[in-house]
């Protein structure tokens, strides 16, 4: 897509500062799924599969608490200053953390867990308010996919070295070791992050008048309440909700499916995961050039099929004879993936660009909340699959709840007032 001079000048003109942006947002996402694939992995290691829900569910909690309170800081004050002071938190959580992690005790990773989640409630609002801010809105798509590819690398390399961490630990015997790399990286990593931070762009604060929503949750959901009267704005905030619910639920899933039921090191599970991640990148940026802004509604239905036909495909290779399953496993997932970023990208696009400005993060905000609303189901109902089912067969069910989001995605877009 080309530009005409003022926009490629405005683009040209942003781009340190989205360096600086996409470098924080790197190193945040790092430390996250670092952090968390090394205690999910430890709890499956260690027998205690059901820590994972738990840690799910604590991870998800500040996001549901103070997601109201965290858009009303983006629209309050400096976004700059909100990432900086959220960094600081977590090299807190990262402390705590490595704590937990290098002495094995669980109450303190579970903690580190909740306030790694809290700082992430405060962030998403102010870093991602801050593309609008530096970009003309034609480039915001474009902007929003080189930044989910920042992030997936991010994570894709967090997840991976998790696992060889964590195995190489185990294979020498000297478990301690993997568990003393993880704790040590985490606060490295956290302090470069904070240092990065401090270039990230500043604008003035809208400085909006909104008094501070002292009933966190309460206002979020009267807030989603209310985005119901423009029909795409809250179809786009449901889509991300179940995006966000469906791949937590997944990545669980992979996890008891790679180490319990197929036997796979926690090197090869956590690389199952990174196909996944994989094919959300490749689909990040196909995204990009299938749709625009103002016209997402047209893919939603498509790649929510891939999803669901790729899970369930995923969720049946343990029956195909074992040579190969893991081969199908890797296509499949990363077919999955790639479906889910055509899905992803355009929906949290159109949430960053369709608000008023004064109401932007307010929106985000209620977009966080359903989000990890999603993100707290998927810890309960993966407790109750764990307790019933096989996890392949989980993995089946995720296709079936994601083919079946399909079709009320297709009931919905029938009617002009859901489309765009």
């Amino acid at each position: 897509m080309s530009y005409d001079p003022h926009v490629q000048e405005q683009i040209r003109q942003g781009r340190s500062k989205f360096i600086a942006m996409a470098a924080t947002y790197f190193l945040g996402a790092f430390n996250d799924n670092f952090f968390k694939q090394a205690a999910l992995l430890l709890a499956v290691s260690t027998a205690m599969t059901q820590l994972q829900g738990t840690a799910t569910t604590l991870f998800a909690l500040p996001f549901i608490l103070f997601s109201a309170g965290a858009g009303w800081l983006a629209d309050r004050y400096s976004k700059k200053h909100v990432v900086i002071g959220v960094k600081f938190l977590e090299l807190l959580a990262m402390l705590v953390g490595a704590w937990g992690v290098i002495t094995l005790h669980w109450n303190g990773i579970l903690a580190m867990v909740f306030i790694m989640s809290l700082q992430s409630t405060l962030f998403g609002p102010a870093i991602n308010g801050s593309i609008p801010e530096l970009y003309p809105s034609t480039y915001v798509t474009k902007a929003n996919a080189v930044l989910k590819l920042v992030t997936t690398l991010a994570i894709l390399m967090g997840i991976a070295l998790a696992g060889i961490a964590l195995d190489r630990g185990i294979a020498e015997d000297h478990f301690y070791d993997g568990r003393l790399v993880v704790g040590i990286g985490v606060v490295v990593v956290s302090l470069i992050g904070v240092m990065c931070s401090f270039g990230v762009v500043k604008r003035p604060a809208q400085g909006t008048k909104t008094p501070f929503p002292w009933l966190g949750p309460w206002h979020s959901a009267c807030d989603l309440w209310r985005l119901r009267q423009d029909r795409p704005l809250f179809l786009a905030i449901i889509g991300d909700a179940f995006f966000y619910f469906m791949a937590s639920l997944v990545v669980l899933v992979i996890n008891t499916l790679g180490v319990q039921q197929l036997g796979y090191s926690s090197t090869l599970t956590s690389l199952l995961i990174v196909a996944l991640m994989v094919g959300i990148c490749a689909g990040s940026f196909l995204s990009a050039r299938l749709t625009r802004v103002d016209r997402w509604t047209h893919v939603v239905v498509p790649s929510a099929v891939g999803l669901g036909i790729g899970l369930t495909v995923s969720g049946l290779a343990p029956l195909l004879p074992q040579v190969v399953q893991l081969p199908v496993l890797f296509v499949a997932l990363s077919v999955s993936g790639c479906c889910g970023g055509i899905f992803i990208i355009p929906q949290s696009s159109f949430i960053q660009v369709r608000p008023a400005d004064h109401e932007r993060g307010r929106v985000i905000s209620v977009s966080n909340f359903g989000a990890f609303s999603g993100i707290l189901f998927s810890g309960q109902l993966f407790t109750l699959l764990d307790a019933t089912l096989s996890p392949a067969w989980g993995m089946v069910v995720c296709g079936m709840l994601t083919l079946t989001m399909a079709v009320v995605f297709f009931q919905l877009l029938t009617k002009e007032a859901w489309r765009v």
